[in-house]
């Protein structure tokens, strides 16, 4: 059996609710195939949800970990290869911290990169009917930074896990519950959890 953490947030800015929330929370103890999944909500601010993480990290020991963020701009599933070295953001954290340009580690590296195929696992979900696509820019809010201090902490510990991120447009429950701008492009709450079983059971097969 290979364990796996589901990460997703809590609401950010305006909005009262993320599906990317409600997913980790009904992963948490299931099982995809011989993965057995721990979901975990972390908290949204750009230090916190890290720390949340590499306690889980140290407790788990996890084999694979797939990150998921909301992003209201996306118009498909993206696949994040890249966390830079910079935080910003149109909102606040829940901190009410916003920071215009500044580095998430002062002497560090400019940039991490997520250890997983990419271009295999947005192949993959493509095939099945989930457009998908690699990216190089998380931009510089939270999920960015979330992604820069995990693959951070992997590389440096050489510690033998998988990694993966991936943004999510609004998925369609939300449609009456959050104020979407004209133009946002949603998907079904089915599809995004095949989106995170086919990148699971990618990732555990390398």
């Amino acid at each position: 059996m290979k364990r796996a953490i589901l990460t997703g947030f809590e609401p950010f800015g305006p909005y009262e609710g993320n599906p990317v929330q409600d997913t980790a929370k009904e992963y948490n103890g299931k099982r995809i195939g011989d993965i057995e999944v721990a979901g975990i909500v972390l908290p949204s601010t750009y230090y916190g949800a890290f720390d949340v993480l590499s306690d889980e990290i140290d407790r788990l020991g996890p084999d694979m970990i797939l990150g998921t963020g909301l992003a209201s701009s996306v118009r498909r599933i993206k696949l994040e290869a890249v966390g830079e070295n910079i935080m910003k953001g149109k909102y606040a954290d829940a901190n009410d911290y916003r920071p215009e340009g500044v580095r998430i580690a002062p002497k560090g590296k400019d940039f991490y990169r997520t250890n997983a195929d990419n271009i295999s696992l947005a192949y993959c979900l493509s095939k099945n009917g989930i457009p998908a696509e690699v990216s190089v820019d998380a931009e510089g809010f939270i999920c960015n930074s979330l992604i820069y201090l995990t693959a951070r902490r992997i590389e440096k510990e050489n510690l033998p896990v998988r990694h993966a991120f991936f943004h999510t447009p609004w998925t369609q429950d939300y449609l009456g519950r959050v104020k979407l701008e004209e133009g946002k492009t949603t998907i079904s709450k089915d599809e995004l959890r095949r989106a995170i079983d086919l990148c699971l059971l990618g990732m555990a097969q390398g």
